[in-house]
């Protein structure tokens, strides 16, 4: 009597147990399998609501970036959702409380002046560098380094006011490197000038700058694919800047674009001299290739809408 009671009171509780875990597996497939939205790169936000893809809740940081992750082409959004599984969408470790070790990215400080005193880097020994969050700086000597640190802000707009000014004659192309979109509407240049790591960067609008920064190192790299592509062809000296062998002499040249300006070597031993000393190179080069008439410091200026230090990042 008492075996017939107790089969049919497990076989109750299995009956009872089930339908709960059915209920519990389909409310894991509606939670975001990511973390950082793909359009705001913002943290999820609950109340915001999902979009589906191929079966997979995408989670987001507005209810109108949905539509925008649906535009994208269907390979977009594939690496999107894979890197969302794996735990490693852009940003992912910042706002899930994991760390990264990966340095800030930041370009040589191409200027050639201090920015504090205004004398020419040189003029009184050699500069002295500084690194503050991730981005080079140059003194002409230890005694201006406290002026810029009370007042970095300030030094910060003047230096990329000037490397938007320097850098926007080079800069190759009249899309945005992010969306593709123009950069200039109607005739008038309705770019953003971004100086990231002392870069300039033109964008298109601010959707962009946040997907700029959240994997600058690859943009970064495109950029300077295109200036390269660009620049290679007319490439105005035969010979390594660096060593003044020619070029092709040492096997196939190398290659790094300093402050928006492709240079070429002998052998890649050369590249490190550039990094020391940049406003030689940079100097040589842009003499070259004003020798043949292009890129002269008058042919284009910023435009006041650009924004420079206003939209600037160290590099981190």
């Amino acid at each position: 009597m008492l075996k017939s009671f107790i089969v049919p009171m497990a076989v109750a509780c299995l009956c009872t147990v089930n339908p709960f875990a059915h209920a519990q597996a389909e409310s894991n497939e509606t939670e975001p399998i990511n973390v950082m939205c793909p359009i705001g790169k913002e943290p999820v936000v609950p109340g915001a609501g999902t979009v589906e893809y191929k079966g997979k809740a995408i989670g987001l940081c507005c209810p109108g970036c949905g539509k925008q992750f649906l535009t994208w082409d269907g390979a977009r959004k594939d690496e999107f959702v894979a890197l969302a599984v794996a735990h490693n969408e852009p940003d992912h470790d910042r706002h899930a409380g994991g760390t990264t070790d990966a340095e800030p990215w930041t370009d040589s400080f191409s200027l050639d002046t201090c920015p504090v005193s205004g004398g020419k880097l040189g003029s009184m020994g050699d500069p002295v560098l500084k690194v503050y969050d991730g981005r080079e700086v140059r003194f002409c000597c230890a005694g201006c380094i406290g002026k810029f640190e009370a007042d970095q802000e300030g030094y910060w707009k003047a230096i990329d006011k000037q490397i938007v000014k320097d850098q926007i004659r080079y800069y190759p192309t009249e899309t945005c490197i992010v969306s593709g979109e123009p950069l200039f509407e109607n005739g008038e240049d309705i770019a953003a000038n971004v100086v990231y790591g002392n870069r300039l960067v033109r964008l298109c609008c601010k959707m962009c700058e946040r997907e700029f920064k959240a994997d600058s190192k690859k943009f970064i790299d495109e950029l300077d694919e295109v200036t390269a592509d660009a620049q290679r062809t007319e490439y105005p000296l035969a010979t390594c800047v660096v060593a003044g062998g020619a070029l092709g002499s040492m096997g196939e040249p190398t290659e790094m674009v300093v402050a928006g300006r492709l240079m070429r070597f002998c052998c890649a031993g050369c590249e490190p001299k550039v990094k020391a000393d940049p406003v030689k190179y940079i100097a040589e080069i842009d003499e070259a290739w004003q020798v043949q008439g292009k890129f002269m410091p008058t042919e284009r200026e910023a435009h006041e809408g650009g924004r420079s230090h206003g939209d600037h990042d160290h590099g981190g």
